[in-house]
């Protein structure tokens, strides 16, 4: 395990990290070492003296000089790197002694190799007075190794403890621009665990992985027996429990809550003692497990010639695997690899698989990511240093593209792929290829008129008035559509903008001139459906209700894709016939990445439809696999018309100017509105809760109106579980209720499920189809073990079988396999449950709701949204791919539409508390909104500094640009232009406070220099 924190008092950090035990009461009691280039440079080396520390840590150079003097010096922060628990008790219950030292090789080797080198920064001021960082490749830290957690169970852990100074390009001393530490805080700690593990590895042990990013337990060492030694561990999760968290980020926090001053050690020969016997108690005290360790290391220094034999067979079978593997220019394949060492083997292959799980979501990341995720996969023997070594390689090759630098020092942050590049540039080429090869229908006036009539028979089908007219945004864009030329078209809407009324006036357009609409959806229907609310978008069955002929994207491409690849042969005049004289319209755009983008247009370029609009949000969430080219498009030229206009909201003001500054990026400015008129709630730790409460506070009739939305997934799912709870005790559900194992996504990508370390006991494993090369046929398997060998063993039906995750292909183009985890819920009469797959025999569709209408021992009755009810019976298939359904994440959110809507969002939700996320939850209410959080001073510093924007080849190479860099945070008092009532504009300045004076100007820190041209 690996965590950062700043050193908040120079004197108290030289006295605890000093005076702390230094693992037994035989060795120096105030044992620390120097280490770091810049130490050397300074002429630090060897123990550390208190009085040393602490002047080095206030900035004093040992040669008098004194750097950053400022009010407010930072000075430094403390890197703790600790073993896992069975190490600790190994080496400190058991007595291998191999193993701290191995351990203080593996922090040694994390902070010379990646810390040190990559992350260490210092200002320039050369071209910016704010400065901009400059790698400067030294560090000065001092090393402290401890064995006591603070609970007093042994856990050897390592402080590095780093000072805040660097030396710079040209010999200065300055103090250390620290953001790269924190910002790869999880890279760290998987280069940490892949060194520990390598090294424990060297002294004969063998290690299973035991949690996310890299982190790992040495096999032998019993649960029962880590556990009675995790005193901490277990306060921390007893807390957890009470408070019913889910998310990582409050179960940080209630670490930091729970956390006591640490243990004074009396005797310590006494407290070893204590733990020997706590450990006999339980029957375990390791020594065979240690001399078996020991054991192996001796075989391997006098291997016999069988095992000499099984080595080299073992390196041969090594290059023989790489040899048989697809082409790839990521790794060695072919008769090449025969000829390199199994270790390089390794490291190519690791790197290139980290690249196809990066490339999955995001068409650019940075080098680091590519090192945290090839250590994940925790191969045996594999370090960091050679993967950076080969991510190096790569880019000198050209198969990684640095980003552009916009840096002094060249140094880029991201990487992008040839392939990601060549597939945004084909789509912006296909975008541009159907200029002038669109079919016009009418004249543009005759289109108006066309269309506001449409727009009035509208309103007498579903309002029974004849005033609806279109607004001057949505005319805009159905006349382009009718009478343009182009094939391809934008059409950029604000959330609320009106897209479903304008979709169908052009249905009834298109067909009185004998053109058929067709609707592409990226989810099949909201919750609004089951509660008797409108959406804001049109799903596929509100199009298919409508009129429209309706798919979802992928539906869509399945029909008509392979047909249109083929270009000739009955099932591509069978497809040019079906889409003939017809437009395509594909909705929420902003959520279509860029191999779906460039499979659309595609079939509209092949089957030579007559256009093919892409309609949505670009400041709304983006795909959630890679790309963002609705918005790549725009920047890029693509002929764009905009629908600016917010009609949702614009019976509320406070919400129409709400949304505007989130639209803008003004997140912050857009909450301070929304507390000015006591619309948010500061809740702390226990927000999750209070939400709660506040929706199950209304009338039955408001809980209808009102939708609970949340960030992320596990905020959802505490939410269901509470308001279950809530309308339990009130007795608004009915009946026993049933208990169902149901199925939930393990959230892993498909180049993850080549990785045995993904899998876990317990979980299911569902092939979609038949896997030939690992020899599964279509269905679900109960995963019940990881063999030493990296197969996984699986049974269904009784049988068991085993297959390797390594022979999976990494360059097939279907999703064949899902990895679940399994959850056990209880659902009673009365229940809203939300489907988490589909049942096309059925007419179920993904991603919609039902109404549990009665819950017994043997069967479940539901009613669908379009009112059917369906008896399933207990063993159904469906019953395992439900979940509750009172709350909704940002991506279900995004295109619906509730009267009320009641936000949960968190401070210490680092990647999902962003702009994106707080415009959709923004704009989803028509009439009034409450959000709910734990900290509104955190929130808003959390997401003034997140835009949360995806990135694109193209924009990270300097080739188009998207999203516009804005500053951090951005200027409060630049909002956009807002229609609102004096009342509001009088709130709005309040909360902008005063014009500010001009500063006044002040002499440059220390750091600084400042040459005058006289």
């Amino acid at each position: 395990m690996h965590s950062i924190a700043a050193v908040r008092s120079s004197s108290g950090a030289a006295d605890y990290f000093a005076n702390d035990n230094y693992y037994t009461a035989e060795e120096n009691a105030e044992a620390g070492v120097w280490a770091g280039e810049g130490a050397r440079d300074l002429g630090l080396a060897g123990p550390v003296e208190r009085d040393a520390f602490e002047a080095i840590l206030n900035g004093h150079l040992p040669d008098g000089d004194k750097v950053g003097q400022v009010e407010g010096r930072r000075l430094g922060l403390d890197l703790t790197f600790s073993m896992p628990k069975s190490a600790s008790i190994l080496a400190l219950v058991s007595g291998d002694r191999r193993i701290l030292d191995a351990h203080l090789a593996a922090v040694r080797s994390t902070m010379a190799q990646l810390v040190e080198k990559q992350f260490a920064e210092a200002r320039n001021y050369e071209r910016s007075r704010n400065g901009e960082p400059e790698r400067t490749g030294n560090l000065v830290y001092a090393l402290f190794a401890h064995d006591t957690s603070r609970a007093l169970d042994p856990q050897g852990h390592i402080h590095a403890v780093v000072a805040n100074l660097t030396r710079d390009l040209k010999g200065n001393w300055k103090a250390l621009w620290n953001g790269e530490i924190w910002k790869n805080n999880t890279t760290i700690g998987q280069f940490y665990h892949a060194a520990f593990r390598a090294q424990l590895q060297k002294l004969g042990y063998e290690t299973e992985a035991a949690g996310k990013h890299g982190a790992f337990e040495i096999k032998g060492v019993p649960g029962e027996v880590i556990k009675a030694f995790s005193t901490r561990a277990a306060e921390i999760e007893a807390k957890i429990a009470e408070t019913g968290a889910t998310t990582l980020a409050t179960k940080k926090q209630i670490t930091l809550y729970t956390r006591d001053p640490k243990l004074v050690v009396e005797d310590r020969t006494a407290l070893v003692e204590g733990w020997k016997t706590r450990a006999a108690e339980l029957g375990f005290d390791g020594k065979p497990l240690v001399a078996e360790a020991m054991a192996r290391v001796q075989h391997q220094t006098r291997p016999s010639l069988r095992e000499t034999a099984s080595q080299a067979f073992a390196e041969i079978a090594e290059r023989i695997s790489a040899a048989m593997r697809p082409p790839s220019a990521l790794a060695v394949s072919g008769t090449a690899a025969l000829f390199l060492p199994a270790e390089t083997i390794k490291a190519q292959h690791a790197t290139a698989s980290a690249i196809r799980h990066l490339s999955e979501r995001e068409a650019a990341f940075s080098p680091h990511a590519i090192l945290a995720s090839a250590l994940g996969f925790q191969i045996k023997g594999l370090e960091g240093e050679a993967v950076v070594t080969r991510i190096g390689e790569l880019v000198r090759d050209g198969h990684l593209i640095p980003g552009k630098s916009e840096r002094a020092d060249g140094h880029y942050d991201l990487v992008t792929t040839p392939e990601a590049l060549a597939r945004e540039q084909q789509i912006l080429d296909r975008l541009d290829a159907g200029a002038g090869q669109g079919r016009a229908f009418m004249a543009p006036d005759l289109a108006m008129a066309r269309l506001q009539e449409a727009a009035r028979e509208l309103g007498l089908e579903r309002a029974g008035v004849d005033s609806w007219q279109l607004n001057e945004g949505q005319l805009a864009a159905g006349v382009a559509i009718l009478s343009g030329t182009d094939r391809f078209l934008n059409i950029q809407g604000v959330a609320g903008a009106g897209k479903s009324t304008l979709l169908g006036a052009l249905d009834k357009v298109l067909g009185a001139e004998g053109v058929k609409l067709i609707g592409l959806a990226f989810q099949n229907k909201m919750v609004a459906d089951l509660r008797g609310g409108a959406s804001g978008t049109m799903s596929v069955e509100q199009m298919k209700e409508a009129g429209i002929e309706a798919w979802t994207i992928a539906g869509f491409i399945n029909k008509h894709g392979s047909a249109a690849a083929q270009g000739y042969g009955e099932r591509f005049a069978a497809s040019k016939a079906a889409l003939r004289n017809t437009v395509i319209i594909t909705d929420e755009s902003s959520m279509v990445s860029s191999r779906d983008m460039l499979r659309l247009t595609a079939i509209a370029e092949q089957l030579d439809v007559a256009k093919a609009p892409f309609m949505g949000d670009r400041q709304q969430l983006s795909a959630i696999e890679q790309g963002k080219m609705f918005a790549v498009s725009q920047a890029a030229g693509q002929a764009t018309v905009r629908m600016d206009e917010n009609i949702r909201q614009r019976n509320s003001p406070l919400l129409l100017a709400v949304a505007g500054l989130s639209n803008e990026g003004h997140a912050s400015l857009a909450l301070d509105l929304l507390a000015a008129h006591g619309r948010v709630i500061e809740a702390g730790q226990n927000h999750v809760a209070r939400a709660v409460e506040l929706w199950l506070s209304l009338s039955p009739e408001k809980r209808e109106a009102t939708a609970i939305f949340t960030a992320g997934r596990d905020d959802r799912t505490q939410i269901n579980s509470l308001v279950q709870q809530g309308l339990l005790q009130e007795g608004a559900l009915g009946g026993e209720g049933i208990a169902l194992t149901t199925l939930q996504s393990a959230n892993v990508s498909r180049e993850e499920m080549r990785f045995a370390s993904t899998y876990r006991r317990g979980q299911v494993l569902e092939a979609r189809m038949d896997v030939r090369e690992i020899g599964l046929a279509r269905g679900e398997y109960a995963i019940l073990d990881i063999r030493k060998d990296g197969k996984v063993t699986l049974e269904k039906g009784g049988k068991r079988l085993s297959f390797d995750p390594d022979r999976i292909d990494p360059n097939h183009k279907f999703d064949r396999l899902g990895l679940y985890d399994q959850k056990s819920i209880r659902i009673h009469d009365g229940d809203t449950v939300f489907w988490r797959d589909q049942d096309a025999v059925r007419d179920i569709a993904k991603s919609t709701y039902a109404l549990v209408i009665e819950a017994k021992p043997d069967a479940v009755t539901v009613e669908l949204a379009d009112k059917r009810q369906l008896t399933l019976p207990v063993g159904d298939p469906m019953l395992r791919r439900l979940d509750l359904g009172y709350a909704l994440n940002a991506h279900m959110a995004q295109g619906m539409t509730k009267a009320h809507a009641i936000e949960v969002i968190s401070s210490s939700q680092r990647n999902l508390a962003t702009q994106r996320t707080q415009n959709v939850l923004n704009t989803r209410a028509t009439d009034d909104m409450h959000v709910v959080t734990d900290d509104l001073g955190a929130l808003k510093f959390q997401l003034d500094r997140t835009p949360g924007n995806k990135t694109s080849a193209l924009e990270v190479t300097g080739k188009v640009e998207v999203d516009a860099g804005q500053a951090n945070p951005i200027e409060t008092r630049q909002v956009p232009e807002l229609r609102m009532s004096p009342e509001l504009r009088a709130k709005l300045d309040a909360v902008l406070g005063p014009v500010p004076e001009a500063p006044v100007r002040q002499l440059p820190v220390p750091e600084k220099s400042l040459g005058l041209d006289l």
